[in-house]
């Protein structure tokens, strides 16, 4: 069983309540053997967040919500070396150009073609969309998606977008409507047709364009360069 692990979500958990960088490193290095163990794993692959990420040039506000800012402000003047030990100690990944989720969908992908355990090792909701075995440490549960949650979870972040990452989806539908307006189907083509209705009832003049953009920044890469893809005339096929 190979531990697609998000280094981020152990960075930040290792800094917390920490007096130093060497405290932190040794924080870091327990809290991924802990999840190893809890994972039952043997052994891993770990993704870290990098520069240049391209959802930011689509979007300058992307993560510039008041949690995200709240942070990374908090962040100590040692956490980019506390990376550093993570890449050049634990062989982290630091993704450049994307992002760390981007990374390990696409580790997932590698591993489903070729036959091998995984298990996704990240307290981020948005990774629900990877189908396959999942292990939050902050609740300490393993727990599994399905190939349909994934693909109804997509698309309900698409209506109503993701606050935390100041995705803006559509304004006035929040969970509850989403999953509403979404639960009588199953298929993909289905939930297109019912997203793109959404975005064109709210913004007449301009529903594809914020459809495509929420799309490009919600959409977590299955292989390198995989952009959501949404054409126009499949949007006017729908309304």
């Amino acid at each position: 069983m190979i531990s697609l692990i998000d280094g981020d979500v152990l960075l930040y958990a290792s800094i917390w309540g920490t007096e130093g960088l060497e405290e932190a490193q040794e924080n870091f290095s327990n809290k991924l053997q802990e999840n190893l163990e809890a994972c039952w794993a043997d052994e891993y692959a770990m993704a870290l967040g990098g520069p240049n990420n391209f959802r930011v040039t689509l979007y300058p506000e992307y993560k510039r919500s008041k949690s995200r800012i709240k942070s990374s402000s908090n962040k100590p003047e040692w956490f980019d070396m506390l990376k550093a030990y993570a890449h050049h100690q634990h062989e982290g990944v630091i993704c450049d150009g994307y992002e760390a989720d981007d990374q390990l969908r696409i580790w997932a992908n590698e591993c489903i073609t070729n036959g091998k355990d995984y298990i996704v090792d990240s307290i981020d909701k948005d990774l629900d969309c990877i189908v396959g075995k999942h292990y939050n440490s902050r609740k300490g549960l393993i727990y599994e998606v399905t190939t349909e949650y994934a693909e109804r979870f997509y698309w309900t972040q698409l209506l109503m977008g993701d606050s935390v990452d100041n995705i803006p989806g559509i304004e006035g539908i929040g969970p509850k409507k989403a999953q509403n307006l979404l639960a009588d189907y199953s298929q993909r083509q289905d939930y297109k047709r019912v997203v793109s209705q959404a975005y064109h009832n709210k913004y007449p003049d301009d529903g594809f364009e914020r459809m495509l953009l929420n799309g490009k920044l919600l959409h977590i890469w299955r292989n390198y360069d995989d952009h959501f893809s949404f054409s126009r005339g499949e949007f006017n096929a729908a309304l």
